[in-house]
């Protein structure tokens, strides 16, 4: 049985529906703060509350119509033993309840002794003597449909229909949708106890930090951003928000070269903590993104590396700029077809040499899955054709390069690439990690015979990026090296 204490902030509401109870049919139900009444009005059965005191009238709490098996509920809220309105305009709520009892309407808690109706959805208050309707927490969902209708009837429905009726008395809702908030808010209730509990560990070492020589340490943040931006409201009474954190860049953006010149050292740092974090909220995203549902979204990935070209930037063992994005390296003809279009147009920044490349998903297969001859540490994979495909489309946009795209260049100065000298590809496709130790050695023989078209997997993309902030974190302390040998000497 669920047990459930009484919460002085909601005049006695109990934070969860009651399941240990006996169940009653009779006319008359008891508990002891007031009694149900039960009555037939034609195909409704009709609960009205009386309490204990001469001075409280009877209010009615809910109704159950037999033939279209609909609950109505009347949200009301028990202010100093009086039955108040919940809502500033909705006067009832109503429930499809198909499943619904009306020979089990009501219980008794064994633990408080008090009535509660059963059989109403999460998120519904039950407990009589505090008045029917939404619990406390969850108010707000009605508040908001409220506010932006004109509804005095609020109907939650199992079919799928939402939105005003013609009359527009009655709002329709699914039950799933408001399920679905009520586990919002407990959601970030549990959150708002983690953000809570990480900053007082933080207080609690700190008050006691200088009798045993610890030093003070902060509130422990977390990755998830909710509870980041929860512990940082708890820690220091306010938080920084999406457009605060804009006008933060823009600022240090516009104020970067003053910075720069006045104090050099603190420039460095900042801009090498900038850095930091951003390649490892790359990463971070990098790696949701191969376990999520983008595993073999093609568009996704392009997407990706457009927004964040410094991961392109590291795939090269030469400095390059991304010049254009699904850029036109062939035109089309007067038919408009024919036209040939890389992902992405790169420029080698010392020699200007161009570099297409072509972003496919990471599901896509590299090797074939049947050998092609030998057996077993014998056999030898040929290409999967998604691979081989890929790279005769590079090879052919590479060709395009010098043969349409340099005679059009001359109308885009600005791009400075070299479309005659040591034009490069590369495709981004796959994961190694899938392949079997056969398959991995014909597609690193298969891929050492590319002169000039680059392949690497997304796995290989991975570890290249975390190898680069593995480096950025920890320097190599050339000096301190130094240093240390002088003094031993």
């Amino acid at each position: 049985m669920n047990t459930w204490t009484l919460d002085p902030l909601e005049e006695g509401e109990p934070d969860h529906d009651e399941t240990g109870f006996e169940a009653y049919d009779d006319a008359e139900l008891d508990d002891r703060f007031g009694s149900i009444e039960v009555r037939d009005e034609g195909n409704e059965l009709v609960l009205t509350r009386t309490g204990r005191s001469s001075k409280l009238e009877s209010t009615e709490m809910l109704r159950f119509d037999r033939v279209e098996k609909l609950l109505r509920v009347f949200p009301k809220v028990n202010r100093s033993g009086q039955f108040e309105d919940q809502f500033d305009r909705i006067i009832e709520l109503q429930v499809e309840a198909p499943a619904w009892d009306p020979h089990l309407h009501s219980a008794v808690s064994e633990r408080y002794d008090l009535l509660h109706a059963v059989g109403l959805p999460a998120g519904f208050a039950a407990t009589y003597e505090y008045g029917l309707g939404i619990k406390r927490d969850y108010r707000d969902f009605v508040g908001g449909i409220e506010k932006h209708s004109s509804c005095t009837i609020l109907r939650f429905t199992n079919t799928g229909r939402e939105g005003l009726d013609a009359e527009g008395e009655t709002f329709w809702v699914s039950l799933q949708r408001f399920g679905r908030y009520c586990d919002a808010v407990e959601r970030n209730r549990g959150r708002g106890r983690t953000a809570v509990r990480r900053v007082n560990d933080a207080e609690c070492h700190n008050a006691v930090a200088d009798l045993f020589e610890l030093g003070q340490v902060e509130p422990r943040y977390g990755k998830n951003q909710v509870i980041r931006a929860l512990t940082e409201e708890v820690s220091t009474g306010y938080v920084v928000d999406a457009a605060d954190r804009v006008v933060l860049v823009d600022e240090v953006e516009r104020t970067a070269p003053e910075v720069a010149r006045e104090a050099p050292e603190r420039f460095a740092r900042l801009r090498t903590d900038i850095e930091l974090v951003s390649l490892e909220v790359l990463i971070e995203q990098f790696e949701e993104g191969l376990k999520g549902p983008h595993n073999n979204d093609e568009s996704y990935w392009q997407s990706f590396f457009g927004t964040n070209r410094f991961a392109l930037q590291q795939l090269f063992s030469m400095p390059i700029v991304v010049a254009c994005a699904q850029a036109h390296v062939q035109a089309a003809d007067v038919s408009g077809r024919g036209a040939r279009i890389t992902d992405f147009l790169c420029a080698n920044t010392v020699t200007h040499s161009a570099v297409v490349v072509e972003i496919k998903a990471p599901a896509t297969a590299l090797m074939a899955k049947t050998s092609y001859r030998g057996k077993g540490t014998a056999e030898v994979y040929p290409p999967d054709t998604s691979l081989s495909g890929s790279i005769a489309q590079v090879q052919s946009q590479m060709a395009a390069v010098s043969q349409d795209l340099a005679r059009r260049l001359d109308r885009s100065p600005e791009l400075k690439i070299d479309a005659w000298n040591d034009v490069r590809g590369a495709v981004i496709a796959g994961r190694l990690f899938n392949l079997t130790d056969e398959q991995r050695e014909s597609f690193l023989r298969y891929r050492a015979g590319l002169t000039t078209v680059t392949v690497l997997g997304y796995d290989e993309v991975l570890e290249r990026l975390k190898a680069l902030l593995t480096v950025l974190k920890s320097p190599p302390d050339l000096d301190g090296d130094t240093m240390a040998g002088a003094d031993k000497s």
